[in-house]
């Protein structure tokens, strides 16, 4: 169901429940008021007849009938102190009343009361020489007509008031509503290709001017998701292009002219190398992918992770690639105190991927120094290397997927992959990773960590 719909019908039955219940109101004020007025004129029509009674010495004939007698079915019935009637309009010689009701009245005076369609009233009177009750009723015909007529032109309002509310709520939720319409047509020209474009705000106060600054945002994000998206595609098809065409290249030379087994030996080693590149190059890419920006940590497996661990690991990982390289490990006294919850297996990855572009960019007689140490809210490795650097202009760019270095280009062989995984390893955890470079002189990456609290 629309919107304006749902508002309309909200609306119209919140008018019409009003309706009702100010027309129950009136109705039920009106028959109160008719009553009461009703109720008077029979006590009126009692001390008549009662004074009547009195003069004619307690004798009434169908002259005074005729006088007394001028409600709509009124009949009137005079009761002495022992409960007998003693005078009865008409020709009736039984009243249906009882003893008690008689009582009631005696001691009451007034009693007014309601049986079948008529109203009564019976009211006790003290003569000059006895005692006796008046009871009078009849029907309120006039009364009864004024009521169904009241009830028919307020229904008739009702219906009238309902159809011309339904109207100027449809009407209304319309006006309300078209900004929000305009901004359903705005979004459906949006497409894929259109998300550098943004939705009007209008005064930028109303709901609806909030949901397009939202809107907007998330625009935002979008189109830079897919901007980085489209970059990582493009750069990753180069990155797998390269191996795939060196390794294409190597098969179809060492084909023509590989004849020696020394030859072909060298061909296969050199191809297989660049399988082992495109290898890694698919787990990094896998892993980043899998550790995306969609995930979190509560997707993961966390335990209680020493970090010496993950740290020794790594080193040996790396020497076992790089064994002409010299690593220096620097841990802290109390190794105890830097633990927190997480991942060692991911850890592990980060602190590998660190110290394998320290050797890979360092000459082979200049060590290579990672370390532990407790810092503040926290713990923090360092790996430090005496190698190339990093030019200054590529220090913000350092941590996007498949980026690297124009040097890094020049020196080595590398996908660019290892330092986005560092920097999303280090999210998952609540830490953050940072560097600091000099060109010529060495780089230093420090992964901080929040630990857990003694």
């Amino acid at each position: 169901m629309l919107i304006r719909t749902r508002l309309t019908l909200y609306f119209a039955g919140l008018m019409a429940g009003l309706l009702l219940l100010v027309s129950a109101g009136v109705y039920l004020f009106e028959r109160q008021s008719q009553q009461t007025l009703f109720y008077q004129r029979l006590q009126r029509k009692a001390e008549a007849t009662a004074k009547v009674y009195q003069q004619k010495n307690r004798r009434l004939d169908k002259t005074d009938e005729i006088l007394l007698l001028t409600q709509e079915k009124q009949h009137e019935a005079i009761f002495d102190e022992t409960n007998t009637l003693v005078y009865s309009s008409g020709s009736y010689t039984y009243y249906p009343v009882s003893a008690q009701f008689l009582n009631q009245v005696r001691t009451e005076r007034i009693v007014r009361f309601q049986t079948d369609n008529k109203l009564g009233v019976g009211m006790f009177f003290r003569g000059a020489y006895d005692r006796f009750t008046v009871i009078v009723t009849a029907e309120d015909t006039f009364g009864q007509a004024q009521l169904t007529l009241l009830l028919q032109n307020m229904g008739l309002v009702n219906v009238f008031g309902l159809l011309l509310v339904l109207g100027l709520a449809w009407l209304f939720s319309g006006r309300s509503l078209q900004p929000a319409q305009h901004l359903i047509n705005d979004i459906r020209h949006l497409n894929i290709d259109r998300l550098s474009e943004r939705l009007p705000t209008g005064n930028a106060r109303d709901e609806i001017a909030q949901l397009s600054i939202q809107f907007n945002h998330l625009l935002s994000r979008l189109d830079k998701t897919v901007r980085q998206n489209r970059a990582f595609v493009t750069n990753a098809s180069h990155e797998l292009r390269t191996p795939l065409a060196n390794l294409l290249g190597t098969l179809q030379v060492s084909l023509s002219h590989d004849q020696q087994p020394d030859n072909l030996r060298a061909t296969l080693q050199s191809a297989i190398e660049e399988v082992q590149s495109l290898i890694r190059l698919a787990n990094n890419l896998l892993l980043l992918a899998e550790l995306g920006v969609e995930n979190d940590a509560s997707t993961l497996a966390f335990e209680d992770v020493l970090l010496t661990e993950p740290l020794l690991d790594a080193v040996q990982a790396v020497q076992r690639k790089y064994p002409d390289h010299t690593i220096d490990i620097v841990l802290p006294d109390d190794s105890e105190c830097c633990q927190l919850t997480g991942n060692a297996d991911l850890l592990t990855v980060a602190l590998t991927n660190l110290l394998e572009n320290a050797c890979k960019y360092s000459p082979v007689i200049k060590p290579v120094q990672v370390r532990l140490q407790p810092v503040t809210d926290g713990s923090e490795y360092s790996v430090q290397d005496r190698g190339i650097g990093i030019p200054p202009d590529a220090l913000p760019h350092l941590f996007t997927p498949l980026f690297r270095a124009d040097n890094a280009h020049q020196t080595n062989a590398g996908h660019g992959v290892g330092l986005a995984l560092v920097q999303r390893i280090a999210q998952l955890h609540g830490g953050r990773v940072s560097v600091r470079s000099e060109l010529g002189t060495g780089t230093t990456f420090r992964l901080w960590l929040p630990t857990n609290k003694a």
